[in-house]
C-alpha cells in the first residue's frame, strides 16, 4: 500500500496521458496546573482528516479515507496487458477505444461505475500500463494495471448508483495540477481546486472526498498529460 504524509486539508463554500509520437502513443516521452481548581476540558477540535466547512471534505491518506467511510476498493483486472485484446504499444499495456470507457468492477456482471476520458475521441485509445511499461513518458513507473488515455489524461466516473464518498489514487506528471468537480444528484456541482487537493509531482498520491450530498459522477481534469501521463492507479466509492 501507498503511503501517504501529506496533512488532509478542508474545504470552503463553495490522464495515462499518452502522446500520439510515442505510441509512440502515450505520452512524449512522479499540554496540567496544580493547586487550583482543574481546569475546564478544553473542546477537542475536529482532526483535520475529517474537517468539514462546505459539502465535501478531502482526505489525502488512504487509510483515514477508508476508516472514515468506510469505501470499498473497486476491482481492477490482475494484468494490464491482459485486459484487451489490442496492445498498440507493445508490453505491459492493452487498450480499447474511447467511446465505451471502462466498466467497473474489473469483470463484473453489472458494474456500478463507468469511467470515460473527456478527451478521448472515437479513434483514441482507453489503456491500462503496468509493471514493465517502458516509454519514458511516466514517473513514477506504474506498479499495477493503471488508467491511462491517449492525449490528455481527463477522467469521468459516472455511477449507477450515487456514492457518497470517491477515493483515487493518482499516477501524477511534472505539473500535478488537478481540478476535481463533483455533480450531485440534485443537479448541483462542487469545484474541487489544485489548491485544495494539493497533489505532489511525479508521485502516487490520494485523493479521497467525502460529500454531504449523493455524488452521481467526478471529473478530474489534469494538466499536461500529452506530455507525460497521468493515470488512475486505484478507485475507492462508498454507497
Amino acid at each position: 500500500m501507498t503511503s501517504y504524509s501529506r496533512v488532509n486539508r478542508s474545504l470552503g463554500d463553495v490522464t495515462m496521458r499518452m502522446s500520439w509520437p510515442t505510441l509512440w502513443l502515450l505520452g512524449c516521452g512522479t499540554l496540567l496546573s496544580c493547586g487550583g481548581p482543574a481546569p475546564e476540558e478544553p473542546q477537542r477540535e475536529t482532526p483535520l482528516t475529517a474537517r468539514r466547512d462546505g459539502l465535501s471534505q478531502i482526505f489525502t491518506q488512504q487509510t483515514d479515507f477508508t476508516t472514515a467511510t468506510g469505501a470499498a476498493l473497486v476491482t481492477f483486472p490482475g494484468s494490464a496487458y491482459e485486459a484487451y485484446p489490442d496492445h498498440p504499444s507493445g508490453a505491459a499495456s492493452s487498450c480499447t477505444r474511447g467511446p465505451s470507457g471502462i466498466d467497473l468492477p474489473w469483470g463484473a456482471s453489472a458494474p456500478t461505475l463507468n469511467l470515460q476520458a473527456s478527451s478521448v475521441a472515437t479513434t483514441q485509445w482507453f489503456c491500462f500500463i503496468g509493471p514493465g511499461w517502458n516509454h519514458n513518458n511516466t514517473h513514477p513507473s506504474p506498479v499495477k494495471p493503471t488508467i491511462t488515455v491517449s492525449g490528455e489524461d481527463d477522467f469521468e466516473l459516472a455511477f449507477l448508483h450515487p456514492v457518497s464518498a470517491v477515493g483515487l489514487e493518482l499516477l501524477t506528471n511534472q505539473w500535478a495540477q488537478h481540478k476535481v468537480t463533483l455533480t450531485f444528484t440534485d443537479g448541483t456541482q462542487e469545484v474541487l481546486d489544485d489548491t485544495l487537493l494539493d497533489t505532489a509531482p511525479n508521485a502516487f498520491e490520494f485523493v479521497g472526498i467525502q460529500a454531504s450530498k449523493r455524488i452521481r459522477s467526478v471529473v478530474v481534469d489534469t494538466t499536461g498529460g500529452a506530455r507525460e501521463n497521468e493515470g488512475i492507479a486505484g478507485i475507492w466509492v462508498a454507497p
